[in-house]
């Protein structure tokens, strides 16, 4: 099973579809906020939309649990939860809904941690990293011996691997 996790574009065109293009065999294309499109733009067309600070449409979700054969997550923008200020609060209310994962933007660097038995993966922003890191997106693969996540920057060139344990 193969998720494609982007956020934080922030008006950036034509990067959404490349991505779903160059991962066109992904079960799930997911967008975490702060895309700054319409709700109804072709940009987003392939994606599971996730309501941002900078993203006004009521259509998008605020959180969204996400359940795939044996992984649920949950799917959030970031700000929702403060998560400038710690992701705890984020994984407990993952945990509320029975996810072992949680999914969120907002502060555009990558990262993966666990926190209170929950892995909390950002994939970065694709568009404006505020990092001395470069723009990335994140793959989450899984299958019957691994689950991992791969961070590709805005060449899809591979910036970073990590195996998830959940």
């Amino acid at each position: 099973m193969k998720w494609v996790v982007v956020s934080d574009n922030h008006s950036m065109k034509n990067i959404l579809t490349d991505i779903v293009s160059i991962h066109d065999d992904a079960d799930v294309y997911i967008h975490l906020g702060d895309s700054e499109f319409d709700y109804r733009d072709v940009e987003l067309k392939d994606y599971i939309k996730i309501r941002g600070n900078c993203d006004y449409s009521k259509d998008f979700h605020d959180t969204y649990e996400l359940q795939q054969n044996d992984i649920n997550a949950f799917l959030t923008h970031g700000h929702l939860y403060q998560v400038g200020h710690g992701r705890t609060r984020l994984a407990h209310a993952a945990s509320d809904v029975n996810c072992q994962l949680a999914l969120y933007g907002h502060l555009h660097v990558k990262r993966v941690e666990v926190i209170d038995g929950v892995v909390c993966i950002n994939p970065g922003s694709i568009a404006q990293s505020r990092s001395d890191e470069e723009e990335t997106y994140a793959v989450l693969t899984f299958d019957e011996s691994d689950k991992m996540v791969t961070f590709y920057n805005q060449h899809h060139e591979i910036v970073g691997k990590e195996i998830l344990i959940f």
